[in-house]
């Protein structure tokens, strides 16, 4: 492949990484918002809640901050948790839009990280043979 292949994978990276950040800083967001700020479903805020379901996401920054693969392969997986989540919250709850949204940042973020990993996996290794 030729530095053009190359370039194009990098900038298609660059806006999955894109997409990635601002699903993941979303979804903390829409967590702090449903556990401290407006907790729906008739609860109380709970700060310990929002660390046990932010810390996931917590443990990861670092490294996803840094472009690190490792860090956006883990992010994937973690992404499926909050799927999960949402998945079961809204066949459980009487209010659906915190649900519905968290499902849609866990998806974008699922595939922003999948495919960060993917192209800048393919940049990097044409950047070996160049």
């Amino acid at each position: 492949m030729s530095d053009a292949a190359k370039a194009a994978l990098v900038v298609n990276a660059e806006r999955a990484r894109k997409m990635t950040l601002v699903s993941l800083v979303l979804i903390l967001l829409l967590v702090a918002i449903n556990t401290l700020i407006a907790p729906t479903g008739g609860r109380s805020a709970n700060v310990v809640v929002w660390i046990a379901l932010s810390l996931p996401l917590l443990v990861v920054l670092p490294g996803v901050l840094r472009g690190g693969l490792t860090s956006y392969t883990w992010l994937g997986f973690i992404s499926l948790l909050y799927f999960a989540q949402a998945v079961s919250a809204l066949f459980s709850s009487a209010s659906r839009r915190y649900d519905i949204l968290q499902l849609i940042l866990s998806i974008a973020l699922f595939f922003g990280a999948l495919f960060f990993v993917r192209w800048r996996a393919r940049a990097n290794r044409i950047a070996e043979t160049l």
